[in-house]
């Protein structure tokens, strides 16, 4: 298990890295289910390839920062059953869309509208993520927040019982 606590003082090394290393991870070997909580959600920059470093992860992207909706949407396309939980909120109208308006595949994200959703976290075959954290610009850069990350395969399948019971997507 590991804790990471941000201050708010702008993009936090350690937290990057943390999100964009499951990133990869998940795009070399996808989860069979990727649950996303998150009452509020923007397209933030989750893998920096500004250098092409990940061509071979991520072949046909461009040299640039690779943002939260494109990794979703070729999760999906990779065969990983995507669930996306958020809020309707004005402030989440693009990535729905995004996620939602994805034509030429069979597979795509599943996004469901939760109004009392407060739980944020990201669950999957080896990690679940959880805390305070809204997977939005100010949730990775502006604000105060504390997530912990586990690996713990028990852990990880009490998270996915529990979002399979609660959520029922």
């Amino acid at each position: 298990m590991r804790r990471i606590t941000t201050t708010g003082l702008g993009h936090t090394r350690v937290l990057n890295d943390l999100l964009q290393n499951l990133f990869i991870t998940e795009l070399l070997v996808p989860s069979s289910q990727l649950w996303v909580l998150s009452p509020w959600i923007s397209d933030i920059d989750v893998i920096d390839n500004t250098a092409g470093q990940f061509k071979t992860v991520l072949p046909g992207m461009p040299a640039r920062h690779i943002r939260f909706t494109e990794v979703l949407i070729e999760l999906a396309r990779r065969g990983s059953d995507v669930r996306v939980l958020t809020r309707d909120v004005e402030s989440n109208t693009a990535v729905r869309q995004r996620l939602e308006d994805v034509g030429g595949l069979s597979a795509r994200p599943v996004v469901k509208i939760r109004p009392n959703l407060h739980d944020k976290g990201i669950v999957g075959d080896r990690f679940h993520i959880q805390g305070s954290m809204n997977f939005t610009f100010h949730g990775q850069a502006v604000n105060d927040e504390g997530v912990t990350l586990t690996s713990a395969p028990h852990e990880i399948a009490g998270a996915r019982i529990a979002y399979n019971a609660k959520y029922q997507v």
